[in-house]
């Protein structure tokens, strides 16, 4: 089964799907002066699949598929997470130092689906673990790209979905057909639904019986005429490599989705009515994708980390004691996440459907531990760099021979460091902690991305044996 290019890929996306950017409709996703520098970011994977550097880490065999990509590899034992680890983030390293999630969230989808539906089939004599099997298959075989919009728009998040005054602030099934259901509403946080072949949607929370209608998990094409794509506005290919060295390759994008009337066949629903799975299908794959999550981070780590020490050698100060301990500080920074990375992936567990779940509590800690380090470990890099981060000439300066002359000779630290060196690395690490696109976009990924830090710690105390330390006391303490 061949794997597709990274052209038939792009090609794929041309295909009439309703897509806003600016509150313009944009007719071809791949030609956009914006949405295109996202395209082109998305589509690395599949070139990534025939570059023979590093093919043996994006494609595996599988027993049915023959050669497929190693993301619908389903997790078995630790090996098989450890090498989903690796891939995750082989795919940032490969994606020139930024996130790229085309197969990972969906799959992150599909696992946590195939648990769960299994489950609700044994209670309910429903056919919806055949559905994710026969969906992941055409997935497979297709070598698709998927996203998953889960965050409803919510309301009034002080009442539940069935108490919204718009019964629109949930996604849900307005209609019940012989051959499928009609569905309304719209998700919010949905990240690269513009350049994807298949969006995937699960429910966002738990739910009552009254939520029943809300408790709903389906898959339909990104083009589905009544799928509204809005866009929100990034970067720019008219930026300049020089300045925004990170910004102009690889921006990210997120959408509100909404879904007007959608009809979804029989054949591609997973939840529908079963109230009593929706939190647990939430749940689990809020811990796939931070599993992800902590997998895509490290490269993000390696980053500020290399461009601290780069910029120190360049300032003349790497040396010093104190410019060491703040080296030290981001190495810290990134391999305890690359520790939790281990650790989740050794202690897991078994789900239904025989897969292989990382393990929660190291995930959640891994997750709050990027998010809550992640400023100061920006703050540590733009303070080795110093304020010239923010106000040093721009590449046109350097393009004016009475200017540069000037930067030349001022700008310059080192005698074997050109001035033009040092301001690349100070431009790189703007973009990538300071800049309006690549730099806030990442202080605030690290923050809310995959879930909250208020989110980590309710997780973490919910799947940690707290009980088996007061029992340890006790035992100490001779309290029976």
């Amino acid at each position: 089964m061949p794997l597709k290019t990274q052209e038939e890929f792009i090609a794929s996306l041309r295909d009439g799907r309703n897509v806003y950017y600016n509150g313009e409709r944009v007719t071809d996703v791949t030609t956009h002066p914006v949405l295109s520098i996202f395209v082109n970011h998305w589509s690395l994977i599949y070139k990534a699949k025939h570059d023979p550097k590093v093919k043996d880490i994006f494609v595996k065999r599988l027993d049915e598929y023959g050669e497929a990509s190693a993301y619908f590899n389903i997790p078995r034992n630790a090996d098989d997470l450890l090498a989903r680890a690796k891939l995750i983030e082989a795919t940032t390293a490969y994606c020139n130092g930024q996130f790229n999630i085309a197969q990972a969230i969906g799959t992150d989808a599909l696992f946590a689906l195939m648990s769960i539906c299994s489950e609700v089939d044994k209670r309910y004599g429903t056919r919806y673990y055949q559905n994710v099997l026969r969906f992941y298959d055409r997935c497979v075989r297709e070598d698709l790209a998927m996203a998953v919009a889960q965050t409803d728009v919510k309301g009034d998040r002080s009442k539940r979905p069935h108490e919204q005054d718009d019964p629109d602030a949930y996604v849900h099934i307005v209609e019940r057909r012989s051959d499928g259901i009609v569905v309304r509403g719209a998700k919010v946080h949905t990240t690269g639904t513009q350049a994807v072949n298949e969006i995937i949607v699960l429910p966002t929370r738990n739910m009552l019986a009254e939520d029943r209608d809300y408790a709903v998990a389906f898959a339909i094409p990104a083009n589905d005429k009544n799928v509204k794509i809005i866009s929100r506005a990034q970067a720019s290919k008219e930026l300049g490599e020089f300045d925004y060295p990170m910004s102009v390759k690889a921006t990210a994008q997120e959408t509100l989705t909404v879904f007007d009337d959608v009809f979804v066949p029989n054949e591609r629903i997973f939840l529908a009515g079963e109230y009593e799975y929706a939190g647990a299908l939430a749940r689990l794959f809020a811990l796939w994708h931070r599993f992800t999550a902590i997998s895509y981070k490290p490269p993000i780590g390696d980053q500020l980390l290399g461009a601290a020490a780069l910029i120190a050698e360049y300032n003349g100060i790497s040396k010093y004691p104190h410019v060491r301990s703040k080296i030290v500080k981001l190495i810290r920074y990134v391999e305890t996440i690359r520790a939790c990375i281990r650790a989740a992936a050794v202690e897991h567990k078994v789900y239904p459907a025989g897969i292989a779940v990382p393990n929660p509590v190291y995930v959640y800690i891994g997750k709050y531990h990027l998010a809550d380090n992640f400023h100061d470990a920006a703050k540590t890099v733009q303070d080795l760099a110093g304020g010239l981060v923010i106000t040093q000439p721009t590449t046109r300066d350097l393009e004016n021979p009475e200017t540069a002359k000037y930067i030349e000779k001022y700008l310059k630290t080192r005698h074997d460091v050109p001035a033009k060196n040092r301001l690349k690395v100070l431009n790189y690490i703007r973009d990538l902690t300071a800049s309006t696109y690549t730099g806030g976009y990442n202080y605030v990924l690290s923050v809310h991305g995959e879930g909250s830090l208020e989110a980590q710690i309710i997780s973490t105390y919910t799947e940690y044996d707290v009980d088996r330390c007061v029992r340890y006391v006790k035992s100490l303490l001779n309290i029976e």
